[in-house]
């Protein structure tokens, strides 16, 4: 058997597995004790979790294993929101977009103008479509002509001034859309797109350097997303929901060890497994949000059924008086 060399490029499979596996994966690698693994494995046994596993020499490659894996196509371009669940999809793929804005709004505010305006028109070009009829059902449709205008300012190198005001003016909308949703929805969502960045990122680093400058950045983009939702949440008068906004935090801040600067500069780990371990982690953060939303759910549920069964009990004693 050959033996690995510790210098050379690792080859990284982004696979889906079960929770109770993907527990018990983080365990053996350090990321959480057998203890809690052991304390979260029954409650988290619906729950899917991404993992990055490092083997042997090669090149970087994001085969996805499953139902649900993003496809990865075109220029290496994830298609992002491989969530099942619609809402999470959704929610990811409204993320997906504003990602690829804030990396845009970055490349422009350094003056990378050409990357910037690549950015701007993928919203519109590989996403909305996909989150079209859901944002006129509520609507929010106006959100493609922000997205478009925002791009026509971009190639039409305005002032970076007005850029960033139609960002702020697009991003009020999207919080609106957010609005509608529970916040472990929300967090589904981030931690989708965090999976999605790890698959970026994987594209960008195939062959063991930094050979798709695009995707790289869109990794780092979506991560600003995940970033600024997290710290939101940090500071939200619900102390659970609190206490799992600085979780993802947290786990952002670790991902900074995958890169250099905007334009891939700079001394860095080049391991997608970062990533995918922090999605990991963050989706074990989030679970007893999770849990609190739907017994919270149940129990109304439970007290409506209630209310509705006294009211028929009280109508059937009327009429037999």
């Amino acid at each position: 058997m050959a033996e690995r060399n510790p210098n050379g490029p690792r080859l990284v499979t982004a696979r889906r597995v079960s929770a109770l596996t993907g527990l018990a994966a983080l365990a053996a690698a350090g990321v959480i004790s057998s203890s809690e693994a052991q304390a979260e494995g029954e409650s988290a046994a619906d729950e899917s979790l991404i993992l990055a596993q490092s083997e042997g020499e090669g090149e970087a490659s994001a085969s996805a294993e499953g139902d649900g894996a993003a496809s990865v196509g075109g220029e290496g371009e994830a298609e992002g929101g491989a969530s099942a669940d619609p809402d999470t999809a959704f929610l990811s793929g409204l993320a997906f977009m504003e990602g690829h804005i804030r990396a845009g709004l970055a490349l422009y505010e350094q003056g990378d103008l050409q990357a910037a305006k690549t950015h701007m028109g993928h919203p519109i070009e590989e996403k909305y479509d996909a989150v079209a009829e859901r944002l006129a059902e509520t609507g929010f449709d106006t959100l493609k002509e922000q997205i478009s205008a925002l791009a026509a300012a971009t190639e039409a190198e305005a002032e970076y001034a007005e850029i960033e005001q139609q960002y702020a003016a697009m991003r009020e909308t999207l919080e609106a859309v957010r609005e509608g949703f529970s916040p472990a929805q929300q967090v589904a969502g981030l931690i989708d797109l965090t999976r999605v960045a790890g698959e970026e990122y994987t594209v960008a680093v195939e062959g063991g350097q930094l050979s798709n400058l695009h995707e790289y950045q869109d990794s780092w983009g979506f991560l600003r997303v995940v970033e600024t939702e997290a710290r939101e949440m940090a500071n939200s008068e619900d102390a659970l929901v609190a206490e799992v906004g600085r979780s993802l935090l947290e786990q952002v801040e670790a991902t900074g060890a995958a890169f250099g600067d905007l334009q891939g500069e700079g001394a860095f780990e080049m391991d997608p497994s970062i990533i995918y371990g922090a999605a990991a982690r963050m989706d074990l953060a989030s679970s007893q949000l999770a849990r609190a939303e739907g017994e919270s759910a149940a129990s109304g549920e439970s007290e409506e059924e209630g209310e509705a069964s006294a009211e028929g009990e009280g109508e059937g004693e009327g009429e037999s008086h």
